[in-house]
């Protein structure tokens, strides 16, 4: 196999395989366990501990890399993933059976998101290379809590709310897909590359002192947000009588698989353009306080429950664009420290922990009550940017 495959042959849908995957153990599980009857606690919880392989990373990362080339992580990891998804299908109803080949769904997922950056990362960086990098990511959102999503409630009604059917085809339909890229990726992806090289150097790193003051930040930062992400995609789907919007799995996958994948798309580019312009420290505050509005917009909501699916969709649009343009500063700070992979497995800590407290706190509070909560809790997003404010960088 030739080592120059050119990288637009092969960067999009290896980047695709790598969204789908995530979308698949974050989002769509949260709709199928719901679908299974669980209650929210348990939902949100079993889906957070999926977050648990990125915690981990730093210790099992530099294993995986001793053991294969990163090529072959890639083709065995999207393999692999392929019968994962056929094992899904025929241990539908089971929920444990289910939970337990997510969780390994999600340390294949979490190996191969590593293996794609990395062999990425010796492709040519060219600026278009990383925009169809990110396109790609989204566009695999679209497909996956959009069309999927869709897919399975145009299902459900066709076979008259066969939920258990519907899911398993959804399920083949995904490892057909997987085994799909197996293939073209063992054609496609450039000759092996060791595991241990490409790595770029980091390019800021706190001065001493502000160790701990980042840390803080990087836990803190999106810890709301983090509590809000899991149950606003049920509280969407939640009927009217329990306090939500009711929304089919149809308007669902229209309202946040689609128009809202566009919002956050559009947020995360303006931001990332906006702190190449004005530099990250000018951008910090504005960016903190968008991170504010995806609270503000779900009291809202859970306070009026507007039957309008317009009004949804113009608020799901208005929040993820906020959430995508505060978010991009702490994308990029996370990129520019020395030591980001521990920076990710705290990011990775702050979801996982966030998504357990905030099943059983909306049970016990309600939606309304829990959504003026997760929005006061906005505080910690502003005192962590604070912490950050007057830490210089040291090249």
């Amino acid at each position: 196999m030739s080592a120059t495959r050119p990288p637009a042959t092969w960067l999009a849908t290896l980047h695709f395989a790598k969204g789908m995957a995530y979308v698949v153990v974050t989002v769509i599980s949260l709709l199928m366990f719901s679908q299974l009857g669980l209650g929210v606690a348990l939902t949100v919880g079993l889906v957070a501990l999926c977050h648990l392989p990125w915690v981990l990373k730093c210790w099992w990362k530099p294993r995986v890399a001793a053991a294969l080339d990163w090529r072959r992580w890639v083709l065995l990891t999207q393999l692999l993933l392929a019968a994962s998804f056929v094992a899904m299908a025929f241990a539908f109803p089971s929920v444990w059976q289910l939970f337990a080949l997510l969780m390994l769904t999600a340390f294949l997922t979490a190996i191969h998101n590593v293996a794609a950056d990395a062999l990425s990362a010796h492709g040519d960086d060219q600026g278009h290379h990383r925009l169809m990098r990110e396109l790609s990511r989204k566009f695999a959102s679209v497909v996956g809590q959009g069309v999927l999503v869709m897919m399975a409630g145009n299902l459900q009604v066709f076979f008259r709310n066969d939920v258990r059917f519907s899911w398993q085809l959804v399920f083949f339909l995904v490892a057909a897909l997987f085994l799909l890229l197996f293939v073209w990726h063992a054609y496609r992806l450039p000759s092996a590359v060791a595991s241990g090289a490409g790595v770029a150097a980091p390019s800021a790193v706190p001065a001493t002192g502000g160790v701990w003051r980042l840390v803080a930040y990087l836990f803190f930062y999106a810890f709301a947000q983090g509590m809000q992400a899991k149950v606003s995609v049920l509280f969407l789907m939640t009927p009217l009588r329990g306090g939500g919007l009711g929304l089919s799995p149809q308007e669902f996958g229209l309202v946040m698989g689609t128009l809202g994948i566009i919002g956050l798309t559009a947020g995360g580019l303006l931001g990332t353009l906006a702190i190449r312009r004005f530099g990250w420290h000018r951008c910090q505050w504005p960016m903190a306080a968008a991170m504010l509005v995806p609270g503000a917009v779900y009291l809202l909501l859970s306070l009026r429950q507007p039957g309008g699916l317009h009004v949804v969709c113009l608020s799901v649009v208005a929040e993820q664009t906020a959430f995508g343009f505060g978010f991009a500063a702490y994308l990029w700070l996370l990129r520019h420290i020395a030591w980001r992979e521990y920076g990710k497995s705290l990011m990775a800590l702050s979801l996982l922990l966030s998504g357990v407290c905030a099943g059983a706190l909306q049970e016990a509070v309600g939606y309304a009550n829990f959504f003026a909560l997760t929005f006061a809790l906005g505080a910690l997003t502003l005192l962590s940017a604070g912490l950050l404010r007057k830490i210089p960088t040291k090249k």
